[in-house]
């Protein structure tokens, strides 16, 4: 029997995950076969306080049940819901109600979290289950640690009605230009789901990318991101570097402690892989991507000149954040001021913007010096 499973979000993330997998195993023995899609289903099982009023459901045998008891006893909860289900009808006067959940049909969303592991997927699986639960199409790409996780086709981008954008670092969102949009983060993606998706609905605008004429809402949705948003960026970028560098470190000390000042040994090799050149481009990294997070693309270069420069005057970490947000507002500035002909506006990102945001940048480090 082709069965729905919905669980309520405000449940939270960890009951629900394990009241699936416990009905999921259990339902092989039952001979129930859970499915995503309601229009298929034969049977709808609900966790939580009620039933949603979803005319989707109209004519099916739903059960409504506690998820306690279905974690506690999975098959002899099966066997209720199998026995007991009874043919459901929406409420007809539930206008309020259906009036929120009567929106678009049809959502992609982005999630990215500083790490790129927990929240990322954890947000994911958050909006898909509402979603699910609404009856509505979703797809949720997963901008993790190890790239794009579900990818959005621009087939499903055409056919969306809406995006949910639900990051805490700034991540490319091009291919979404000119849908309508909402912006929110993992955290809140998370924990009250039902009441984001909701705002989803309600307060989503037109997407322009950067370096398009954007609307004055959307600009100053970016601009309320603030400074907190563009070092997350950076940090994230700068992770794996610390990551695979320590590593290396650790791996040359198990050689003895000063076993690397051996030359021409593994203990030397791994101290340089680990040590001279990992931990050399971390705070490159780090200016570079909060550069690219304030100005996009020609905000890199600058950025990482910039936090080279800081390594090479010891100004460290501090001044490789300053040399990032000076670089990221410098290149966003001449970008934005200056005019050209169209002829010209190609050489801006590649010859113009580099330039002279490089040479600031660089002249503010070397003029302290004099």
């Amino acid at each position: 029997m082709k069965t729905l499973l919905i669980i309520d979000s405000a449940l939270g993330q960890a009951r629900a995950y394990m009241a699936k997998t416990l009905l999921g195993s259990a339902g092989h023995k039952a001979h129930l076969d859970f499915i995503d899609n309601p229009g298929d289903a034969e049977l709808v099982i609900v966790l939580g306080d009620t039933i949603p009023a979803d005319s989707s459901l109209n004519g099916k045998k739903v059960w409504l049940g506690d998820i306690n008891r279905a974690v506690a006893h999975p098959e002899l909860f099966l066997s209720e819901a199998k026995g007991h289900a009874a043919l459901y009808t929406a409420p007809v006067a539930a206008e309020p109600a259906t009036a929120v959940t009567s929106g678009p049909k049809r959502v992609v969303a982005v999630t990215a979290c500083p790490t790129g592991v927990a929240h990322t997927f954890m947000a994911a699986e958050a909006i898909e289950t509402e979603a699910k639960k609404r009856g509505w199409w979703v797809k949720v790409e997963t901008r993790g640690s190890v790239g794009a996780g579900n990818a959005i086709t621009p087939e499903e981008v055409a056919a969306a009605d809406l995006v949910i954008v639900a990051a805490d670092i700034e991540v490319d969102l091009a291919k979404f230009a000119g849908k309508p949009m909402y912006r929110t983060s993992t955290g809140l993606a998370l924990k009250k789901t039902a009441q984001e998706l909701d705002k989803a609905q309600a307060e989503a605008k037109l997407f322009q990318p950067a370096g398009n004429t954007a609307s004055s809402a959307s600009e100053g949705k970016k601009e309320s991101a603030g400074a907190y948003r563009h070092l997350l960026t950076g940090v994230s970028y700068m992770l794996p570097m610390v990551v695979a560098g320590g590593l290396c470190i650790a791996l040359s000390f198990a050689f003895g402690i000063e076993a690397f000042k051996e030359p021409n040994t593994l203990a030397a090799a791994l101290m340089q892989i680990g040590g001279g050149s990992a931990f050399a481009l971390m705070v490159p990294v780090l200016a570079g991507y909060i550069a690219f997070s304030i100005a996009d693309r020609p905000g890199l270069t600058p950025g990482l000149i910039g936090g080279m420069l800081a390594v090479s005057t010891g100004s460290g970490f501090i001044g490789g954040i300053i040399a990032g947000f000076l670089a990221g507002y410098v290149a966003k500035l001449i970008s934005s001021k200056l005019k050209l002909p169209q002829s010209m506006e190609a050489l801006k990102p590649i010859l113009i913007i580099p330039l002279f945001s490089s040479l600031i940048v660089g002249l503010a480090h070397d003029l302290p010096d004099r």
